[in-house]
């Protein structure tokens, strides 16, 4: 919570170093917690993988659409392919695919290591 205020006011103060160094700073702290962690301590059934994956699913399903739907309207606002706004939907459409491909790689990355 901590790191996530320190982001936001390095943002605001349009400091766009802190905030990416604070990134790493917390990426490695909860790296360190983890291996701190005993494996007895934590349990976990497969009701709650299928859950995170039903909630990862419907969470991509909803962003497509929705993205799809802006898309479709910010192009339909735009005056031509020179319009920032123009650009704006093609940068929204990339950022799915690219979001559906991934999904796609790392579903396939963690059925061949099962």
């Amino acid at each position: 919570m901590t790191i996530a205020i320190s982001i936001s006011c390095a943002m605001t103060m349009e400091n766009y170093y802190l905030p990416i160094f604070l990134m790493i700073i917390g990426m490695a702290l909860m790296c360190y917690l983890r291996q701190r962690l005993r494996k007895t301590e934590v349990i976990a059934d497969e009701r709650d993988y299928k859950l995170a994956g039903d909630a990862a699913r419907y969470t991509i399903l909803v962003y497509g659409f929705i993205g799809a739907f802006t898309i479709f309207i910010l192009m339909a606002l735009s005056s031509g392919p020179d319009d920032s706004i123009y650009q704006l939907s093609h940068y929204l459409a990339f950022s799915i695919c690219f979001l559906f491909l991934l999904n796609v790689l790392i579903f396939k990355i963690i059925a061949l290591k099962k």
